[in-house]
């Protein structure tokens, strides 16, 4: 009896102790995944047929945040940098509340505890910023004294670009005090002269413009405490059509993407090589081309923006340097892009990005790749590679005017450089252009609307065929996009239009 119950006991106890590691273990689990922040965490969705939701994976590069959230916490991202004079690096990590979809992002900064040799949170304070995919962090010496200030750039509920600016006070939860917090179009962070400190433009939405892109500057500069708000200067924008602006603006940023989708050259005055960006709505890269690199950025969520959308992106070499671009409209085909960089250090980051850009097209490329592109003249010769053959015949524009017919019911008419196209029930019209890209010839249909508003574009890598009584008798159209550097066929099928006898 006495063995039987010695058994039962020993049995007994080790089941406890088995239930107790494994709760112990599962509990430093669960914590270890609450102190990775969103942005290092991979979800997997099982379909709704195969049962719920596999468990979250970890990214074993990830940055992971040394300390845990508090309950009502959910953490976004995390970024080491150096805000102090000591060599320890402290730790920055945007928070969101996990009971609100809606609620503010906040900053929380973790700084390192060398008598243990671990990590407590230091102090908390609010920004205006509310879309958890994209806020950026950047630590800066606004005020020309070798203190850092933490400027936290993002996009509140009304779709607005927001900073808040902390400033280093002391010791404790009040630690750092917020010393500017604004709203509006966009920013500019004006460095420190050598006078004194750095100045903050805020652009607005001009109450009482004649364009729906005017806009209002409202200078800030620094005071005793906080920077405080100064002149205002008006700034005209171009006159657009409401009509085109209520159809690109549609507070859908889908829509917006596909307005973009295509390649853009930066609108430089004077340079023979010009920084462009190409936008692959999708499969959703970004790819910016500068006289000395080329980079591609990974596109990800967007967010309507008053005159455009604003675009976090991520280079797959350095995923956690996230960038956020805002691009708005600000004339027919035209945009401005501004980009704020994710920074672990002072020294502001060099963008190429910044600047106004046009949507490319025939007489813009040829200033930025002489020799490689450029317009088919207007009554000379220029080489168009016969279909199915390495040979080329040699053409004048005028060889090309006519209607054409193909399979289908598509029709295309070529005159004085407008075009008409009819094609699966739609009628397309607008201006045509024939230019030459390395090899290739390209024509290029500018769409435009009913009331002549520019509506967007095709591009066709084209080869001909001679007919009988004309030197072009028929026309072999491949759809393509138009790279910095190439066209690209876009592999769906050509369109061969024989010439329409009359």
């Amino acid at each position: 009896m006495k063995r039987a119950i010695k058994a039962i006991s020993s049995i007994a106890f080790l089941l406890a102790f088995v239930s107790f590691v494994f709760f112990f273990a599962r509990m430093q689990r669960d914590n270890l995944k609450a102190s990775l922040p969103v942005a290092g965490r991979i979800v997997e969705l099982a379909p709704a047929s195969a049962g719920s939701a596999a468990p979250d994976e970890m990214n074993a590069a990830s940055q992971r945040a040394k300390i845990n959230p508090e309950w009502d916490e959910t953490f976004l991202d995390a970024i080491d940098m150096n805000l102090d004079e000591d060599e320890d690096l402290e730790q920055v990590l945007t928070v969101k509340p996990s009971v609100s979809d809606s609620g503010k992002i906040s900053i929380v900064i973790a700084d390192f505890q060398p008598n243990t040799g671990s990590y407590f949170r230091l102090w908390k304070g609010g920004t205006l910023a509310a879309k958890p995919n994209a806020i950026v962090v950047q630590p800066r010496d606004l005020l020309g004294d070798g203190s850092l200030e933490l400027l936290c750039f993002g996009i509140d509920e009304a779709n607005m670009q927001t900073l808040t600016i902390f400033k280093r006070l002391g010791t404790g939860p009040e630690a750092y005090g917020n010393v500017f917090s604004a709203s509006g179009i966009s920013f500019t962070v004006n460095d420190p002269s050598e006078a004194g400190s750095a100045t903050i433009d805020v652009f607005v939405k001009a109450l009482d413009g004649s364009s729906p892109l005017d806009q209002t500057r409202i200078a800030y500069s620094w005071g005793k405490t906080q920077f405080v708000r100064g002149a205002e200067s008006f700034i005209p924008g171009e006159n657009i059509e409401q009509a085109l602006m209520s159809r690109i603006l549609t507070g859908r940023a889908e829509d917006f993407e596909l307005y973009l989708d295509g390649l853009w050259v930066k609108d430089d005055e004077g340079t023979s090589a010009s920084t462009s960006l190409y936008f692959d709505a999708e499969g959703r890269k970004i790819s910016i081309h500068g006289p000395a690199e080329q980079q591609q950025w990974d596109w990800g969520r967007s967010s309507a923006a008053f005159t455009g959308i604003y675009v976090p992106i991520s280079n797959s070499a350095v995923p956690e340097m996230l960038r956020l671009l805002g691009i708005d409209l600000v004339g027919i085909d035209k945009v401005r892009v501004r980009a704020t960089a994710q920074q672990i250090v002072k020294f502001a980051m060099r963008e190429d990005w910044n600047g106004v850009y046009r949507r490319a097209d025939a007489g813009d490329l040829p200033a930025r790749t002489p020799g490689t592109m450029r317009k088919a003249p207007e009554d000379g010769t220029f080489q168009v590679r016969i279909a199915g053959s390495e040979a080329k015949a040699s053409l004048q524009r005028r060889d090309f005017a006519g209607s054409y017919a193909g399979a289908g019911g598509i029709e295309l008419d070529l005159l004085e450089g407008t075009f008409r196209m009819a094609q699966s029930g739609s009628l397309f019209k607008g201006y045509y252009s024939i230019f030459q890209l390395g090899d290739s010839t390209i024509l290029d249909l500018s769409l435009i609307d009913e009331i002549s508003l520019p509506s967007g574009r095709l591009c066709y890598i084209v080869e001909v065929r001679s007919g009988k009584n004309r030197r072009v008798g028929a026309l072999v159209l491949k759809p393509a996009r138009i790279l910095p550097d190439k066209a690209e066929p876009l592999y769906r099928p050509d369109l061969v239009l024989p010439f329409a006898e009359d």
